[in-house]
């Protein structure tokens, strides 16, 4: 399989649910259109234990994206 490869970091997203949410959209869009690839280094964060001491946090880990 050949398919163009959209690497981008996790930090690049933003630091906020809304900004994470927004660019990942345009970013997914993208991807579809292209027929890519993308690799999400550090995607992990999205996927760490919600903490009850952190809600902003929180919005960011239990975020939904892309289901608009």
């Amino acid at each position: 399989m050949r398919a163009p490869l959209y690497s981008l970091s996790a930090g690049e997203l933003g630091d906020t649910a809304d900004s994470i949410e927004h660019r990942l959209t345009s970013v997914l869009e993208l991807v579809t259109k292209w027929n890519a690839v993308l690799l999400l280094d550090e995607a992990d964060v999205f996927l760490e234990k919600r903490d009850f001491n952190n809600l902003a946090r929180n919005k960011i880990v239990s975020s939904e994206f892309g289901s608009k």
